[in-house]
């Protein structure tokens, strides 16, 4: 089993959380949707953004976007004397990232659980059951394939 690297859920998993906030805080999932809605963003962008929302000071935008460029969420480049934020990863590819993160290291530790309690949990919906089955399938064919190659 290949290892996993974190680069979304480096300081851990909220269980309690809904998408970017199981592993970001509240502000900096909020500053995340912003970001991934109107990408190339200036922190004034965002703080108008995010005050349609909440009371919010200018200083904590700034701080929050620094926050998320150096944990490696977003990218910024300088134009002229503002900062222009983007999402380092679309939603997709966070989303994505984040359940390979967390699954990974589950099945890594704790493979036969893992892997009996992911079958028990989508066990009760056969259409779940029928993507799982064609997920393995493609994934044996894309390795006999690849044996072949070599």
């Amino acid at each position: 089993m290949k290892t996993i690297r974190p680069t979304i859920a480096l300081r851990g998993f909220n269980l309690g959380g809904s998408g970017a906030g199981h592993v970001l805080g509240d502000l900096e999932s909020a500053v995340m949707e912003t970001v991934w809605a109107n990408s190339d963003s200036t922190v004034n962008e965002v703080e108008e953004r995010l005050r349609n929302k909440r009371g919010i000071a200018h200083t904590t935008v700034l701080t929050t976007l620094d926050r998320l460029h150096r944990k490696g969420y977003l990218l910024r480049e300088k134009h002229a004397k503002a900062f222009i934020y983007s999402p380092r990863y679309s939603r997709e590819e966070f989303e994505r990232k984040l359940a390979q993160e967390v699954l990974g290291a589950l099945i890594g530790h704790f493979t036969q659980p893992a892997l009996s309690t992911f079958v028990e949990l989508i066990g009760e919906d056969a259409g779940a059951l029928d993507q799982v089955e064609a997920l393995i399938r493609a994934k044996r064919r894309e390795q006999a394939r690849s044996k072949k190659e070599d």
